[in-house]
């Protein structure tokens, strides 16, 4: 007999962040802020105990080897012999600051934990969740404030339990462009003179955030730490700052893409000419199953 379980999890731009390091995967993470998209993943988890256990994931209708997801539904299966199926369904692009790591990991935890009913708690779901994209070095910080939703200030880093997160409810909607090349989030992290630089920056923008946590200062500072790290292109920040006659915008870290809100219209004209435009808005509900 085959159980079933769904789950959605938001997407999820961080506007600047800092790192923590810690040899525990549950303690490693970051400080910063975001905030958590109307689009995401939303995953599908067919599961069948069998004598040999087998684990396919498939992204969008294909077969993917999809290593956050596959740790994730891991952690989740632990030594149970099922047959499993993950069927992930996204529209946000890889690999450019949109958290589609995470959402896939988290989404997969909950669905499974919905088609089997192992009674894990949520926060454990989440922890899974977590430890699976800080093991594989996919992301820090994006698993604990999609599970959230709205737009977020985390503290301090890691998975619930050693997580502080306040999250304020945001109604807006906005655009997200991506206007170059992926960004293997590993690589950066893997750069000592980017992250030096990421946390001096990083550090400051946290600390004056908290003072103010307005919607717009989170593209503020988001900016001002986009050009202090050097993280930004030229280009990038050439669109950000034409982005000023129509709204604001920022750069989604780590990819080469921005998140923006203002004159939709005139910011849609300008965001076409470099290629991927999507429009969504602040998901204030957080990751669910369905």
């Amino acid at each position: 007999m085959v159980s079933q379980g769904e789950a959605f999890c938001p997407g999820h731009v961080t506007a600047f962040f800092e790192v923590v390091e810690d040899p525990d995967p549950r303690r490693k993470g970051s400080r910063g802020a975001g905030l958590s998209l109307s689009l995401g993943v939303t995953t599908v988890a067919r599961v069948r105990e069998a004598p040999r256990p087998s684990l396919e994931i498939f992204v969008n209708g294909k077969r993917a080897k999809a290593e956050v997801t596959e740790r994730a539904a891991s952690k989740v299966l632990a030594d149970g012999s099922y047959e499993v199926k993950i069927l992930s369904e996204s529209p946000l692009p890889v690999s450019q600051g949109f958290g589609v790591s995470s959402g896939a990991a988290l989404s997969t935890t909950l669905a499974l934990e919905d088609a089997l009913g192992f009674g894990r708690t949520r926060d454990e779901l989440v922890s899974m969740a977590h430890e699976a994209e800080v093991e594989c070095g996919t992301g820090l910080g994006d698993v604990v404030p999609a599970s959230l939703g709205g737009m977020d200030l985390r503290l301090e880093p890691g998975a619930p339990g050693h997580a502080v997160v306040k999250k304020f409810e945001v109604r807006k909607d906005l655009l997200l462009a991506v206007v170059g090349p992926e960004i293997l989030t590993r690589s950066v992290l893997r750069d000592a003179g980017k992250v030096a630089a990421i946390n001096r920056a990083g550090g400051r923008c946290v600390q004056e955030f908290a003072g103010d946590p307005s919607f717009e200062r989170l593209f503020d500072l988001g900016n001002r730490f986009a050009e202090e790290t050097g993280l930004a292109t030229k280009t990038l920040l050439e669109v950000i700052r034409a982005s000023r006659m129509f709204g604001r915008a920022s750069m989604a870290m780590l990819g080469n893409s921005i998140f923006a809100e203002g004159g939709r219209d005139e910011l849609a004209t300008l965001y076409l000419k470099f290629g991927t435009l999507m429009r969504c808005e602040v998901d204030n509900e957080g990751a669910r199953v369905l």
